[in-house]
C-alpha cells in the first residue's frame, strides 16, 4: 500500500513515455491523426544514421561535449576541493561562492555569457585586446561555438562536483590520514594511497551523474547558439556546427514536428546513457573498502 502510489506515478510518468517513444520511433508517424501511423521498423534509424547529416554532426557534438566537459569538472572540481580543504577558515565562504552558479538560472547564465562573448563589444574580446591578442569570433563561429558552450556550462557545473568532492574529503576518518603523517607520507601519496581511494565512491558517482546530465545538455545551446539558419532549428547554428542529440529532438518534435523522428532521437540518447552508466559502473567500481 506505502509502495503503490510510488509505482503507479513511475507508470504513468516514467515508464509509459519511454515504451511510447520508443514504440512510436518504429513508426512512420502522422501528427495530425497518429492513429494513421505506420510500421517501419528500424528505418528511422537507418536513415538518421545514412542520410542524416545534421544528426551525425549532432551524435559528434553530443559526445565531444560529454569527454570535454567531464575532463574539465572532475579534476579542476577535485583540485579546488582539496585546496579548500588545506584551509584554516574561511572555508564555507569559498564553497559557497564557488557553488554560488550552480544555483542560477541556466537560462540566465547562458544569456549572460551570450553578451560575454559578443565579438564586438564582450569583455572577453576586451581582454584579448588588452593583452595584445587577436580577438576571437566565438559563438558567430563554427568550430569555436561548440566550446564557448562547453565552457559555460563546465563553469556553471563546476560548484557542484567541487562541493561533493570537498563532502567526501571531510568524511574521510582523520586517523588514516594522521597515520600517514605520521609514517613520513607526503601529501600526494597520501592523497593517493588513502584519499582517492576511500573516494572511490564519490568519483563514481560524479563521473557516471556528469555523463548522464551531459548527455541532457539542452539550455546552454538553446539560449546561447545562432539559430540553425536553413536548417530549420532553433539553436545550434552557425548552421548546425553546435547541435547536439537533446536540441535535435526539441527541433524534430516540437517545431516541424517529426515525432518519429525525435523519439528515435530520444531512444538513441537512452541506450547510450545507459550502456555507458553500466560500463563506467563496472570500470569506476571501487575496490577498496574500509
Amino acid at each position: 500500500m506505502v509502495l503503490g502510489p510510488l509505482l503507479v506515478w513511475y507508470v504513468l510518468f516514467m515508464y509509459y513515455p519511454t515504451v511510447y517513444s520508443i514504440w512510436a520511433s518504429l513508426h512512420l508517424w502522422v501528427a495530425d491523426n497518429p492513429a494513421k501511423s505506420t510500421f517501419v521498423g528500424l528505418k528511422n534509424y537507418l536513415d538518421m544514421f545514412t542520410i542524416d547529416p545534421r544528426f551525425k554532426k549532432s551524435l559528434a557534438n553530443t559526445f565531444i561535449y560529454v569527454l570535454t566537459k567531464t575532463a574539465l569538472v572532475i579534476p579542476i572540481g577535485l583540485v579546488i576541493a582539496l585546496l579548500f580543504e588545506r584551509l584554516r577558515r574561511g572555508t564555507k565562504v569559498y564553497i559557497l561562492a564557488v557553488f554560488l552558479p550552480a544555483l542560477c538560472s541556466a537560462t540566465a547564465v547562458g544569456i549572460l555569457f551570450t553578451y560575454l562573448f559578443q565579438p564586438s563589444f564582450g569583455l572577453f574580446n576586451a581582454v584579448l585586446k588588452t593583452i595584445g591578442l587577436p580577438t576571437q569570433p566565438f559563438l558567430t563561429d563554427a568550430k569555436q561555438a561548440i566550446f564557448c558552450v562547453i565552457a559555460t556550462d563546465a563553469w556553471q557545473y563546476m560548484g557542484f562536483t567541487t562541493l561533493i568532492f570537498f563532502t567526501g574529503l571531510m568524511n574521510i576518518p582523520y586517523h588514516f590520514v594522521e597515520a600517514a603523517r605520521v609514517d613520513g607520507a607526503r601529501a600526494w601519496r597520501t592523497f593517493f594511497s588513502i584519499k582517492l581511494p576511500i573516494m572511490g565512491h564519490t568519483l563514481a558517482f560524479l563521473v557516471v551523474y556528469t555523463v548522464i546530465n551531459a548527455f541532457q545538455f539542452f539550455d546552454f545551446v538553446f539560449v546561447m547558439t545562432q539559430s540553425g539558419g536553413g536548417t530549420g532549428g532553433a539553436s545550434g547554428g552557425p548552421g548546425y556546427s553546435s547541435s547536439v542529440l537533446s536540441l535535435m529532438v526539441y527541433n524534430e518534435g516540437m517545431l516541424r514536428p517529426n515525432v518519429d523522428k525525435a523519439t528515435a532521437v530520444a531512444t538513441i540518447i537512452l541506450a547510450i546513457v545507459l550502456i555507458l552508466t553500466i560500463v563506467q559502473y563496472r570500470i569506476l567500481r571501487p575496490k577498496w573498502e574500509y
